[in-house]
């Protein structure tokens, strides 16, 4: 077995794979095993989740079970020959979207993708814990933001910065904000968002993005804009299968788990490993 991408669903997948008896090869283009959860327990903190735990264990059971784990590797067609892997389980995440409005290229938008190559370097040395620290004292964000996308990601990045000091205005062209987001805790956000002066908006259209900030159409219809020094990207990613297309008819069994299949929450994605492991 064959798996690609050291996220939580491939490092799952792997598991549970070499468990049920299979000589299990990972193959992470990345340094170090974990994908976003050491960015996303950035944004969360480890208080209700320990994503750093989750990672921990399931480098521990892997390294246990005897799975070869190859790290700063970029898989290829000629990786797959030499290999000739029976099942090859693809868990190579999704690509964030960008969203198609005028100025979204311009110096004062910072998307997701970039923001996560910021902070990788420092992720690397410091940690997640540590670095949520330092973040208290300095980050590459200016101090009034626009958050475009306000489900779980958004609104997560939202309360996050709004503890470090921003002024924080989250919108987006749903009709609610928080999806993906259990509802209890969507409405706690809610009035806390409200009691920290948080601005929410949905069910706006994307008009512009100008040097002063993002120009929208409210639910009205009235047309505003907004002034932000940043402007942050936080949509929902796609699938990445770019891979997958390219080597179909190529192994006799493959598979596309967690957000390669379809993007969703974490435990989502692990689950999609443990389901694609136990049917092999």
């Amino acid at each position: 077995v064959l798996v690609i991408g050291g996220g939580p669903a491939g490092m799952e997948a792997a598991r549970v794979a070499a468990l049920r008896g299979h000589e299990v090869v990972l193959y992470e283009r990345e340094y170090k095993l974990g994908g976003l959860l050491p960015m996303a327990a950035l944004v969360k903190g480890t208080r209700i989740e320990d994503l750093p735990a989750i990672v921990h264990y399931l480098k521990g059971q892997i390294s246990k079970l005897g799975v070869k784990t190859k790290l700063g590797k970029e898989v290829n067609l000629s990786t797959i020959e030499e290999i000739k892997p029976d099942v090859l389980i693809l868990a190579t995440g999704g690509t964030p979207a960008v969203p198609e409005i005028p100025g979204i290229n311009r110096r004062n938008v910072v998307s997701s993708a970039s923001l996560h190559r910021r902070l990788k370097f420092y992720l690397g040395f410091l940690g997640p814990r540590a670095l949520r620290w330092l973040t208290r004292f300095w980050m590459p964000i200016g101090k009034r933001v626009v958050i475009i996308g306000g489900g779980i990601q958004g609104c997560e990045l939202g309360e996050f910065l709004t503890k470090r000091g921003r002024k924080v205005t989250i919108v987006d062209t749903a009709e609610a904000l928080g999806e993906g987001m259990v509802g209890a805790l969507m409405l706690h956000l809610s009035m806390w968002f409200r009691k920290k002066g948080v601005t929410m908006m949905s069910g706006v259209k994307y008009v512009e993005i100008t040097e002063k900030g993002l120009t929208i159409v409210t639910k009205k219809g009235d047309r505003q804009t907004i002034e932000a020094d940043s402007i942050v990207c936080v949509l929902s990613l796609t699938p990445n299968t770019g891979l997958l297309k390219s080597l179909e008819g190529k192994v006799p069994e493959i598979y596309a788990i967690g957000d390669c299949r379809e993007p969703r929450l974490i435990v989502d994605a692990i689950a999609d490993g443990w389901r694609i492991a136990h049917a092999i």
